[in-house]
């Protein structure tokens, strides 16, 4: 746009300037003083006073255009590297908290499987068999080795020499299911689990595993809040494109559009704050990129939630 208005200008000008120089030769030719030459003069003078003035305002236009870029880019940069210093910051009071909370928890859960243990031994040598009993002493057992594996892995979470190993997906989804499985049952909600066998995964278990619980739970809470009829979960695992894709999904209706896009955000919670954090799932979203390099997504399906859990298949 400026190329063309100073071509123009300087157009306009070059053949106002012949022309007065024609008219100034006949002047001279005839000695006759003309008042259209006085105004042509004029003319030429105004034309390039607006020319000049054009100029000018296209060129500070332009220079406040860069100008406006420059700033915003330079707060952006700011913004970005405040950001940053923060979860930095975060992070690391995170971590003194959780070596707090482990400090305060190991014992008592050492505490509660060893009374496990001592009610197990009376049980043996009073010859009380109930398979109730034993089947709830089994999963405080089991749920307090979870809480103790949890603890282990928010403390190590950001340790590059971590522990991966080879495991099966399956086995995974069932310990995860089995964690819930008190609450499910008690709500009288149903878990289907579609996956085969066969698929195994290398990395951390027990970092993916808590990212199906936090899943798991939230779907639960969502029942409970929405008093959905016949509650149900369905898990799923597709391989497309060389990646897994692991599907949460549920028909508890769906999140809305205006929350679907900050489900993952720090802090973002619709619960009330005595039932949640709103750190589950953006801690789960950082296991998953991070620890995992993968991606998790949430999206609505006919009736209700799904996330998606897609990570590299190794064949």
């Amino acid at each position: 746009m400026n190329i063309l208005i100073k071509f123009f200008s300087i157009f306009f000008l070059t053949n106002l300037y012949a022309l007065a120089l024609d008219l100034e030769s006949l002047q001279k030719t005839y000695s006759i003083e003309t008042t259209s030459t006085f105004i042509l003069k004029i003319l030429i003078i105004v034309a390039v006073i607006l020319a000049v003035i054009i100029y000018k305002q296209r060129a500070i236009k332009k220079l406040n255009t860069e100008l406006s870029i420059k700033i915003e880019n330079e707060i952006k940069k700011s913004r970005e590297k405040d950001k940053m210093i923060f979860e930095q910051s975060k992070f690391i009071w995170i971590g003194e908290m959780m070596e707090n909370i482990a400090h305060q928890w190991r014992q008592p859960l050492s505490q509660i499987n060893s009374s496990v243990l001592v009610i197990d031994d009376i049980l043996y040598e009073k010859n009380f068999k109930d398979s109730v009993i034993e089947e709830k002493l089994l999963e405080i057992e089991s749920l307090t080795k979870y809480m103790s594996n949890t603890i282990n892995d928010f403390k190590d979470f950001f340790d590059q020499n971590k522990k991966q190993e080879v495991f099966s997906i399956q086995n995974l989804i069932e310990k995860s299911i089995y964690i819930v499985k008190g609450t499910f049952k008690a709500h009288y909600i149903e878990v289907e689990n579609n996956i085969d066998t066969k698929y195994s995964f290398e990395g951390c278990p027990t970092e993916l595993q808590q990212v199906i619980v936090v899943i798991l739970n939230n779907a639960k809470d969502v029942f409970i809040s929405r008093n959905i009829f016949k509650p149900k979960v369905q898990i799923n695992l597709d391989i497309v494109s060389g990646y897994y894709h692991l599907s949460i999904c549920d028909n508890a209706g769906g999140i809305k559009a205006e929350i679907l896009e900050k489900v993952f955000d720090p802090y973002f919670t619709t619960k009330h704050e005595s039932q949640g954090t709103g750190l589950g799932l953006y801690l789960s979203k950082r296991i998953i990129e991070e620890s995992m390099h993968g991606r998790i997504l949430a999206i609505n399906q006919s009736n209700g939630a799904c996330f998606k859990i897609i990570l590299k298949y190794e064949g």
